[in-house]
């Protein structure tokens, strides 16, 4: 319970009933991991047949849509004995949320536990809405979250800057655009204020802070990189690691932030939907999921398991900490690269070599092929000092339009030359330019760098 004693006696804090209970799911659920993060695969796979039985189970019984669903295609889930049983039961999508969402709540479940939720959504889609249950489904994902942060060192209390969608309430225009939350020694930043006018007194207070750890979405502080880098400014040198989450983390962006701040730029994924949670090897660039989480597969354009090095697949998850409104087999729209390496610290997880990103975040060709989305920065590393921001928007197959946020004025030449460096990598593509004045942050503060608007089928 030292956790518990260092809040109460160090933190000067009144817990309320509440607190002491996600305190609880906190310390259960880090005990859970402790125990089990070297287990065999075969004492994994038990482990994962035990918890996706129980759940399913716990569906039909109480969830009206797995009830009636289970009946449809005559499954029993007492009969559920092997891993590969769950492919029996369909996916399920965005869309069959948002059209069954009262269906999916769990009957035995006080509404007064759960928390509505909605998601950004992504692009060319409405957000959708689900229910968490308030209780522990936050609480249980933290404890994850320390879990993979000590992995790279972070140790409770360390001075952690917080660069995220975070919206405050105490800001002082042209002087103040974040809060110190003491309980755990952070600083939260609202990236919501950030513009050419303000960065240069986000990087004072940052480097007056001193932090071991920037916590970012990663195109945020790829940004504050740039500023780093044409201010000519030293980054803080207490910096232990970069993490970064919620958005794709691209290799272009790594090697430049890794190149301004000196320290290892490390990610992790998870989900609103609190199903699965990775986060990248110690000594790799390669995702580790969490057994004790959720159950992943990474499925193919045919609806299978990828096997195959390299091989592209959905990511679709199985939460063991969602019964309130179980997500069993839910398509995430994400798109993963399978490996069958896996970890040399005796971790048995389910691991992919990376996550390209949503399904919406591909170009679509003039041959109506996807294309990954990647090395979109490259046209701008001659004129990264002119360049404030940028966003390809897509509406119709072979065609794309970059808009550019400028400090100054780009010559013909550069613009040419931007062009000319697009076709070398798009070369089925073509590229309007377009110079806006300002290019708006999605509502949970992110830099969206591609709007895609078609139905774009990256895997399937």
């Amino acid at each position: 319970m030292l956790f518990l004693k260092n809040i109460i006696e160090n933190r000067y804090i009144v817990l309320t009933k509440r607190a002491l209970v996600n305190i609880r799911y906190y310390l259960k659920e880090l005990k859970v991991i402790k125990k089990t993060e070297f287990l065999s695969a075969a004492e994994i796979k038990n482990f994962q047949i035990k918890k996706i039985k129980e759940l399913l189970i716990y569906a039909q019984k109480n969830v009206p849509y797995y009830r009636e669903l289970f009946k449809k295609i005559r499954f029993n889930p007492e009969e559920f004995k092997d891993i590969k049983d769950i492919k029996k039961i369909p996916c399920l999508t965005k869309d069959t949320i948002t059209d069954n969402i009262n269906d999916l709540i769990a009957t035995n479940v006080s509404k007064r536990h759960l928390k509505h939720t909605i998601t950004g959504g992504s692009t060319g889609r409405m957000p959708m809405d689900f229910y968490l249950d308030k209780r522990k489904s936050s609480t249980i994902e933290l404890a994850y979250l320390k879990y993979f942060w000590n992995r790279v060192g972070y140790k409770l209390y360390d001075r952690c800057i917080v660069l995220r969608g975070e919206i405050l309430s105490n800001i002082v225009e042209g002087k103040k655009y974040w809060k110190m939350n003491h309980i755990v020694n952070w600083l939260t930043m609202s990236s919501f204020q950030l513009n050419d006018n303000t960065y240069e007194l986000y990087i004072n207070k940052i480097n007056k802070f001193r932090p071991r750890f920037i916590i970012a979405y990663p195109s945020v502080i790829y940004s504050f990189a740039k500023y780093y880098k044409f201010g000519n400014i030293p980054p803080p040198d207490s910096l232990k690691a970069i993490i970064c989450s919620s958005e794709t983390l691209y290799d272009w962006q790594r090697e430049f932030i890794t190149s301004i701040f000196k320290v290892r730029t490390y990610s992790y994924y998870g989900l609103s939907e609190k199903c699965c949670i990775a986060a990248e090897c110690e000594n790799s660039t390669h995702y580790e999921f969490a057994p004790q989480y959720g159950f992943v597969e990474l499925l193919n354009r045919d609806g299978e398991w990828c096997t195959e090095e390299d091989e592209k697949g959905e990511i679709v998850a199985t939460g063991f900490n969602s019964h309130s409104f179980p997500f069993i087999r839910y398509r995430t729209e994400d798109v993963g690269v399978n490996t069958k390496i896996q970890s040399d610290h005796n971790r048995n997880w389910f691991t992919i070599k990376r996550i390209e990103g949503r399904i919406q975040e591909f170009f679509v060709d003039k041959f109506n092929s996807s294309v990954t989305f990647t090395c979109s920065d490259e046209m701008f590393w001659n004129v990264l000092n002119k360049v404030s921001a940028y966003q390809y928007i897509q509406n119709e197959p072979g065609k794309v339009t970059l808009n550019l946020d400028v400090k100054e004025i780009l010559t013909d030449e550069e613009l040419l030359d931007i062009k000319r460096t697009f076709n070398e990598y798009f070369p089925n593509i073509e590229l309007a330019i377009k110079i806006v004045k300002d290019i708006p942050k999605t509502r949970s503060g992110k830099f969206r760098y591609l709007i895609q608007n078609l139905p774009v089928r990256a895997i399937r």
